[in-house]
């Protein structure tokens, strides 16, 4: 079977090709197969060299050979097929303007990097037809969720599809491999699979990384009330590439515009099935539990909230942590809440954290110049993730920028002020234990003060499964009401130990939707 095309895209291509010869290399990256093809084509019988450039490889194969890939398509995606063109193509958008910030990165490698996560989409429907019934689902979620529910109902996932297929240019198959060795058996792996510094690998290494934020950024803007596609678009905008709030947001905005120019050039902007404007409309976060004693503690922490008091929430993974730091800052008795909300990881080296911290004098050592972390949040809250992760010879430098209200820029002689900032501090362990074993900077949790909150796993707290699982079926329109009720369910909710929380809570009704659909 042929790898399927979007008919709206290939009655363009046949329209503009012979009249419109300019125009198409612009045009052409539109449909997610017909790129793919494309590359391939021109790439087949290259050995020194690779071409990337789509306006290249125009040239290269000339008009009729194009024709001709064209006019062999024999396999069409119809008007409910839409979403995965959506998908894709703001996919792409993003990935082409967050390298922007990338130098190093051309704007058509990563036009093609935000495809990827909608080829191996179109790869799985290829392989399996009945996949074609659960991919705008599947659209939904983030790719390790994805591969994990992909390789429990199919035995492989689209990443491992992709790899399959994907063959030529090298740069897009190292690219796909790292995507596999990231995505692991469904869990997302970054520490052990980053090539070194200046190495060659290091762009596919980024080309895969911007496959996966620019996935984040479509689904943002496709699905805005599942405010996890938002939040973790902009962290991950700031871990990957250094990318602020402010710019991540616009990045979006400027996504969604061209987006609905490409609608109308294509003429399917009437079919469009979402909002342009539900992404500026902030959903309120919330933290709540139906268990009694950790529904007061949280009222007690939620009281010290709104005294200004910096907070150390700790806890397994997927508990919530993040969550609840923005369900703090966001709540109306917070005194800083109209102020600057950051995040920032601290499970990296101590040079770069240095300078996420500190910022960069302008030139130093060839770098661009950037305002430091502390800056940007002055006034308002900085939430450090992985703190308890965090380098001990910079825990040091950090507690004497609390303690002085100032600190210098990497490459600076004159010292920065700020006034003051509060922390929402999150780490897995109670640094306490940390603080007794002297692996952690006494001194510097001291100055911090912060009130010490424990998010318990749901195991101990089985209540909020029942009520966290009605929550996840609301928010991602789940066909499995009535099934929550069953016995079986009811006793999987009871005894089930879900080691990863709320991730394994999802992929159990995530399976359970899909396998229901399949089964209808």
């Amino acid at each position: 079977m042929s790898l399927p095309v979007f008919k709206h895209t290939i009655s363009k291509f046949k329209a503009v090709i012979d009249e419109e010869i300019d125009k198409s290399p612009f045009i052409l990256k539109y449909d997610p197969t017909i790129a793919y093809l494309l590359i391939r084509e021109v790439n087949r019988n290259l050995v020194s060299k690779e071409i990337t450039n789509f306006s290249q490889m125009v040239n290269y194969l000339g008009i009729q050979r194009i024709k001709n890939i064209i006019l062999e398509r024999d396999l069409f995606l119809e008007e409910e097929d839409l979403q995965i063109w959506i998908y894709g193509v703001l996919s792409a958008e993003i990935s082409s303007l967050i390298v922007e910030k990338i130098t190093h990165v051309h704007k058509d490698e990563a036009f093609f990097a935000g495809l990827i996560p909608c080829l191996g989409l179109l790869f799985m429907m290829n392989e399996f037809p009945k996949y074609r019934r659960i991919i705008n689902f599947l659209i939904k979620l983030p790719l390790e969720d994805r591969v994990f529910i992909e390789n429990t109902i199919f035995g492989t996932n689209n990443l491992e599809s992709a790899q399959r297929n994907i063959l030529t240019p090298p740069i897009y198959r190292n690219t796909i491999n790292f995507l596999n060795k990231i995505f692991n058996k469904g869990q997302k792996i970054l520490k052990d699979v980053k090539p070194p510094k200046g190495s060659e690998l290091q762009l596919p290494y980024d080309l895969a990384l911007l496959s996966d934020l620019s996935a984040y950024g479509a689904q943002a803007l496709m699905f805005p009330s599942v405010i996890d596609n938002k939040e973790l678009f902009l962290e991950l905008s700031k871990r990957y590439f250094s990318i602020k709030e402010t710019d991540a947001f616009d990045i979006l905005q400027t996504a969604m515009d061209r987006f609905i120019n490409i609608g109308k050039a294509f003429e399917v902007v009437e079919e469009i099935k979402f909002s342009t404007e539900e992404f500026y409309q902030f959903t309120k976060f919330q933290f709540r539990s139906k268990n009694n004693i950790f529904s007061k503690m949280l009222e007690e922490l939620f009281r010290e909230n709104s005294k200004d008091r910096n907070i150390y929430i700790y806890g397994e993974t997927g508990v919530g942590k993040r969550l609840l730091a923005a369900a703090l800052h966001h709540d109306e008795n917070n005194p800083r809440k109209d102020k600057p909300f950051v995040m920032i990881f601290a499970d990296i080296d101590s040079e770069p954290l240095e300078e996420e911290f500190f910022g960069i004098k302008e030139g130093f050592r060839g770098k661009k110049g950037k305002k430091g972390i502390l800056k940007i949040a002055e006034n308002g809250t900085l939430v450090v993730k992985e703190f308890d992760s965090m380098p001990l010879d910079f825990q040091t430098k950090l507690e004497k920028a609390i303690r002085d209200k100032n600190f210098y820029m990497v490459g600076e002689i004159k010292p920065t002020e700020f006034s003051d900032v509060k922390f929402i501090l999150i780490g897995k362990e109670d640094i306490r234990i940390k603080m007794a074993k002297e692996e952690f900077n006494t001194s510097l949790i001291k100055l911090l003060n912060p009130v010490f909150f424990r998010i318990s796993p749901l195991r101990e707290r089985r209540e909020d499964i029942f009520y966290i699982a009605g929550e996840i079926v609301k928010k991602y329109r789940l066909q499995i009401e009535n099934e929550l009720n069953e016995p079986k369910v009811i006793d999987r909710f009871n005894t089930d130990t879900f080691p990863n929380n709320l991730r394994d809570l999802k992929r159990l009704l995530f399976i359970m939707h899909i396998d229901k659909i399949l089964k209808s």
